[in-house]
């Protein structure tokens, strides 16, 4: 989405994909699942790795053809680490020539300033950059690798003055976790201080099988996560998936998940799946998407105990009227928050160019 009438028409097409009953909506694709990090909430950094097997450049832009001949409009490239891909400026591209909102999460680590401002050249509308704790050594103890804090700093810096301009947004991803629950209001506060958004989402034994690190969660959480977004918002998440936070899996009274129905997950080999944790049920260049729709997908979703993760819950959001009309008025929002900044560093004259890499930041 290049210009304002670009937003429209992105606004009304994923408007009817939301609300229309056989329309996807969005589309989580994992790129690869190859990683310079170590992180302990994830473990695909541990699986085999077979880059000989992952989708080339013209088969992820045939699978994007076809995701999008389905209705969906919203693709998050993930990994593993994304930014491995020596082709991802051209995947987003092509994503975004096709009208779909693009968003990549990535620890950061392959990041200049430089590769910042081709992302955003390609067409990504929003970035986000994994972030653990706002104390460097809780950090970078999770992400097992020294210097990712320091990373982190500079990739903010880089979003915030070569990213955030018109309706994009970026910032940093966390992971609510037993480990850093606590710490949440310093993490916003490493957000509102470098002048980015925070997104949040809690961790689920669904990606390393290990409980211990499930935080707990509860109508308290909630209400501190909204009084922080007061005053200027800060967090991406909506009003609707933070008070999901207060009844985690498990609890009584879920929301209905619609995985394989408004969403789906890609693979790096081109598996699809109704879910990003469950087994592949077809293949995204052969056959149909509706795959994930079927009896056998669908049985998978049902018997599922369920997550809160922002592709689930923050996917629904906006699988209602209210929800679309909030989603408005948050790209409302980030468009005035982008112009301050614009202009705050106009005023400034903060024209100064800052080193393309942080001095004495570990390489993986």
């Amino acid at each position: 989405m290049r210009t304002f009438p670009d937003a429209l028409t992105f606004c009304l097409s994923a408007a009817t994909s939301a609300l229309a009953g056989r329309r996807y909506l969005s589309c989580l694709w994992e790129l690869t699942y190859r990683c310079t990090a170590r992180c302990g909430m994830c473990n695909y950094w541990a699986l085999e790795h077979r880059p000989d097997r992952e989708l080339s450049l013209p088969q992820i832009q045939r699978g994007l053809d076809r995701v999008v001949a389905y209705g969906c409009r919203l693709v998050n490239f993930t990994g593993g680490e994304p930014t491995l891909r020596e082709d991802l400026d051209d995947i987003i591209a092509h994503a975004s020539g096709l009208g779909m909102w693009t968003s990549m999460v990535t620890n950061g680590s392959l990041l200049t300033r430089d590769r910042v401002r081709a992302l955003r050249e390609a067409g990504l509308d929003n970035l986000l950059v994994s972030l653990d704790s706002a104390s460097p050594t809780a950090h970078d103890e999770q992400r097992g690798v020294p210097g990712s804090f320091r990373r982190v700093e500079a990739c903010s810096r880089w979003i915030r003055d070569d990213f955030l301009k018109g309706h994009r947004t970026g910032g940093v991803m966390c992971v609510i976790s037993r480990r850093n629950r606590s710490e949440l209001a310093d993490v916003i506060g490493f957000a509102r201080e470098h002048g980015i958004f925070v997104l949040v989402q809690p961790y689920h034994a669904n990606k390393t099988g290990d409980p211990d690190p499930v935080p707990d969660m509860g109508a308290p959480l909630v209400r501190e996560l909204e009084s922080l977004n007061r005053g200027g918002r800060v967090v991406l998440n909506s009003r609707g998936y933070l008070r999901g936070l207060a009844r985690l899996p498990g609890t009584a009274h879920q929301p209905r998940c619609h995985a394989g129905l408004k969403y789906l997950s890609v693979d790096p080999y081109g598996g699809i799946h109704p879910c990003v944790d469950m087994p592949a049920v077809g293949n995204i260049l052969s056959g149909e998407l509706t795959a994930v729709r079927s009896k056998a997908a669908q049985e998978m979703v049902t018997s599922c105990r369920g997550c809160w993760y922002c592709f689930r819950g923050e996917a629904d959001t906006s699988l209602s009227v209210a929800g679309c009309l909030e989603k408005v008025g948050l790209g409302i929002a980030v468009v005035r928050h982008n112009a301050a900044l614009r202009l705050r560093r106009l005023l400034a004259g903060a024209n100064a160019a800052e080193p393309d890499r942080p001095p004495g930041v570990a390489q993986p």
